[in-house]
């Protein structure tokens, strides 16, 4: 690309990592380093004209103040000096600022950061789409003020404003023809020179490879309503703010000061990378024709028919397996899932979500069948609301035996966590494999296995989600109701719940029969809102033994029968237990917000698809107007020739970010002055 020839080379943490994107990195190519305190000849500017600094080593940019560096060591890395582990790398970052350069070239954009204005920015990419990476990522770029310490950023080479110069790009003078696009940011209505496709999709695959080496930076971008892309200053606290936001974010969403990088579109360039949000199986059973895996319907009427048929799946057709109590269709026992019955020749398990798959097991069989598993963490923005929760799947087929299915893409990827373990020899079969990949919405996850007792056993999917703190508190319409079942441990003692089910005899316990009826009935849709907060069935603590002799659900059942029914039934599918917890960012003591999965995914869906019906139209040309004066472009009349507006603030230094060690970073320590 250009006339440079890419390594594909990024460098995190002193560490060369090659990734499919057309990156040249600092130590390549033009050479371009932003963490030298000199001026560098560019092309641009063959000879900067740069004052050495008075009794100092480095040099002043010459429209720049009299500063020496041009970056920061983020401040809650500063106890590693310039070598932070890359795990701690990873805990600092957490959102990817968009910027464009108004610039010609990344050529002159990089000389208008280094030699004048004594700035940088992590990223540049030129109009064909070359990537150049002019800093390591573990430091803290001059781009974006008081959110530089838990961000990266990237220049996008464009000139920005129509206005200032329409043929800017005529007869490919700077570059290639762009399309003008008009873009409202904060009100304002703007004529803008589109990005080009090339810079569109070598932006796409830098981010692929980021979602695999810096977690914490999710697929997600400001929304002003669920899926609806915001185009203004966000305030700077609170829970939808812009300093506890997660993900891809625009200069003029940290700032009013700004309105780059225009018409960029987060919505579309975010979906790109999180995949097409779907159902977990298809809910006919088989796929339509040309259908590859089971997407959202764009209508509101086609998602309740959907959802009613995976309703009716799990409570008319499943055998037992209700939501929230009911394991195999009995006892007061909590049970977090749904069980849905997969009868059909293609019994493929998809990612309704974008996530991380953060824990699996294959080779785990028992008495009753399957006990695979997958576990994937969600890390969302709906609206204002950020929303982490996580999604299992459990009694997967074994994926340790060959089979004429493919396997899904997570347990084949060459740099995949999954197959470097299998290179190692790693995995065994019934062990629990910690795991930290990327795995998009509509991705195979892998095939439905059988499980049950003799008379239930089928193939069948044990579907959960769950949260460790509630979700949509606060958002208006949210139609979940709470129910605190903690004091009863592993049993449901709620009168809310059991009062519905248990009829006759009304004994204070739930039978078979009780259950088939109340939910083949209809009677489950009374509890698919509520969200109980309880243990977890797949916890080692409390004692299943101890649990299970105590209430009088089991007391037809001598000793030894209640250990054999936990032998066979309980123990083989257990593997909730500190390690995996620490590692997922579970609750340690096991207990969380489980939610009817069904019942989840159609009210999230419906929010996207009923804010997507009333989001404002698009810009309109004909209202474009001239940049307003109190705003400053990166390039041209308003410009910020100084560089204030991006360099990190002096007020940087903070003596709790220099207590944190290595394992308050990697488990997600959260104090705003430590990770912005």
């Amino acid at each position: 690309m250009g006339k440079y020839k890419p390594s594909g080379d990024l460098i995190i943490a002193g560490q060369r990592i090659n990734i499919d994107a057309p990156v040249v990195n600092f130590t390549e190519g033009p050479r371009w380093d932003a963490s030298s305190v000199f001026c560098q000849p560019t092309e641009t500017d063959p000879r900067p004209p740069c004052t050495q600094l008075p009794g100092k080593t480095g040099h002043k940019p010459y429209d720049g103040p009299a500063v020496a560096q041009r970056y920061s060591i983020r401040p809650a890395l500063r106890r590693y000096g310039n070598n932070p582990p890359m795990d701690a790398v990873k805990a600092v970052i957490r959102q990817f600022v968009v910027h464009h350069d108004g610039c010609a070239s990344s050529d002159m954009a990089f000389s208008v950061m280094q030699n004048e204005r004594g700035l940088s920015c992590h990223f540049l990419i030129d109009n064909d789409g070359t990537i150049f990476q002019t800093i390591d990522l573990a430091l803290a770029a001059w781009h974006a003020a008081q959110w530089n310490f838990g961000s990266i950023g990237v220049e996008m080479c464009n000139r920005g404003d129509v206005k200032l110069d329409p043929n800017y790009y005529a007869k490919g003078k700077h570059g290639p023809n762009r399309n003008v696009v008009p873009c409202k940011i904060n009100g304002h209505t703007f004529l803008a020179f589109d990005y080009t496709p090339e810079q569109i999709r070598t932006f796409q695959q830098l981010g692929r490879a980021l979602l695999r080496f810096l977690p914490n930076i999710p697929a997600e971008y400001p929304q002003s309503s669920p899926g609806v892309q915001h185009w203004g200053t966000l305030p700077e606290q609170g829970p939808g703010g812009s300093f506890a936001f997660s993900g891809y974010i625009g200069h003029y969403h940290l700032t009013g000061q700004k309105w780059d990088p225009g018409p960029f579109d987060f919505k579309k360039f975010c979906s790109g990378l999180r995949g097409q949000l779907c159902f977990p199986l298809f809910p006919r059973g088989e796929p339509k024709k040309g259908e590859d895996r089971p997407l959202i319907p764009a209508l509101g009427d086609d998602l309740k028919a959907d959802t009613d048929l995976l309703f009716k799946a799990n409570e008319v057709k499943g055998d037992g397996g209700y939501f929230p109590v009911g394991p195999w269709g009995e006892a007061r026992l909590w049970h977090g899932g749904v069980h849905i019955p997969m009868d059909g020749k293609e019994p493929k398990v998809f990612a309704p979500f974008p996530g991380r798959i953060m824990a699996a097991r294959m080779g785990g069989d028992s008495p009753i069948g399957s006990t695979n598993f997958v576990l994937i963490r969600h890390d969302m923005t709906l609206g204002t609301s950020k929303v982490q929760f996580y999604s299992l799947y459990m009694h997967i087929a074994d994926g340790l035996k060959a089979g004429p299915e493919p396997k899904p893409e997570w347990m084949t990827k060459p740099d995949g966590t999954w197959a470097k373990k299998v290179a190692k020899n790693e995995i065994k079969p019934g062990k629990v494999i910690e795991l930290d990949d990327p795995i998009e919405a509509g991705a195979l996850i892998g095939y439905a296995g059988k499980v049950g007792p003799a008379e239930y056993n089928k193939r069948q999917l044990h579907l959960e989600f769950f949260s460790n703190s509630e979700l949509f508190v606060g958002v208006t319409n949210s139609p979940f109701e709470v129910v605190d079942g903690t004091a009863g441990g592993r049993f449901c003692d709620s009168p809310r719940i059991n009062d519905l089910i248990d009829t006759s005899p009304k004994d204070g316990k739930l039978s078979r029969s009780e259950m088939t009826s109340f939910y083949s009935g209809g009677g489950g849709s009374q509890l698919r809102s509520v969200v109980t907060f309880n243990v977890s069935e797949w916890t080692f603590e409390p004692s299943w033994p101890d649990a299970l002799r105590v209430p009088k659900d089991f007391k037809d059942m001598k000793p030894a029968e209640i250990d054999s029914l936990i032998a066979e039934q309980v123990t083989p599918g257990l593997w909730w237990d500190a390690a995996i917890a620490k590692h997922a960012k579970l609750a340690p003591n096991g207990e969380v917000y489980h939610y009817n999965p069904i019942f989840f995914l159609r009210w999230f869906n419906q929010q996207l698809l009923d804010a997507a019906a009333t989001a404002p139209p698009p810009a309109s040309e004909k209202d474009a107007k001239d940049i307003p004066k109190d705003l400053l472009d990166d390039f041209g009349v308003n410009s910020d020739k100084d560089g204030s507006t991006m360099r990190s603030p002096e007020q940087e230094e903070k003596e709790t970010c220099k207590n944190l060690g290595l394992a308050e970073l990697s488990a997600g320590f959260d104090a705003p002055e430590c990770t912005q």
